[in-house]
């Protein structure tokens, strides 16, 4: 999974939510980082997913991998001022991206194979939020579609209460809502 954005913040949530949850079996790796061969294949017969933080300059520049990787879900944070120029095309087969459709003009990652999951707080998202109660430390998360999760299984529509640990309670709702609708997506809620 590659989160894309400026800063950070939806990585560092989401790896902070599993630290909390105690959830193993994840690894986040920051910028162009990578393991051996013999590493990917332990990861990959042991059901480990990884988290890729990527800054969107990055991806501006004539980077290139063979052979590209397949990637299961590019979550898009805020990427600024690089919208215009951003194809996250380049990265691999991507399966999949999560975004707030808002902060996505000028993205290039419309393709008749990519499964598109938007967050947000308009009736037409995919994601929402339905109720937000951070008094009491937590929110209703609502799929309000069937979508395809990391294991390529339906993942039909839910609504389900999520506590928010208390170091969340503060974070931006455009970076709250992408950090669990990919945790959902892989099937770490």
């Amino acid at each position: 999974m590659y989160v894309i954005e400026e800063t950070p913040k939806i990585f560092d949530l989401m790896k902070n939510i599993l630290r909390i949850n105690k959830r193993e079996k994840n690894i986040f790796l920051y910028g162009n980082a990578d393991f051996s061969g013999d590493i990917k294949k332990y990861i990959s017969e042991n059901n480990i997913i990884t988290f890729r933080y990527i800054n969107p300059v990055y991806l501006t520049l004539n980077l290139q991998s063979d052979p590209k990787p397949v990637i299961d879900l590019a979550v898009l944070g805020n990427c600024g001022n690089f919208t215009s120029n951003l194809d996250i095309t380049r990265l691999g087969d991507i399966k999949s991206v999560l975004l707030n459709i808002e902060n996505s003009q000028g993205l290039n990652y419309s393709h008749e194979n990519i499964q598109v999951i938007t967050c947000g707080l308009k009736e037409k998202d995919t994601v929402i939020f339905s109720s937000i109660n951070l008094d009491e430390g937590n929110v209703i998360l609502d799929l309000q579609r069937n979508i395809k999760n990391i294991n390529g299984e339906t993942l039909e529509a839910f609504e389900c209460q999520v506590d928010i640990p208390e170091f969340a309670q503060n974070a931006k709702t455009e970076d709250l809502l992408p950090a669990l609708s990919a945790l959902a997506f892989c099937g770490l809620m």
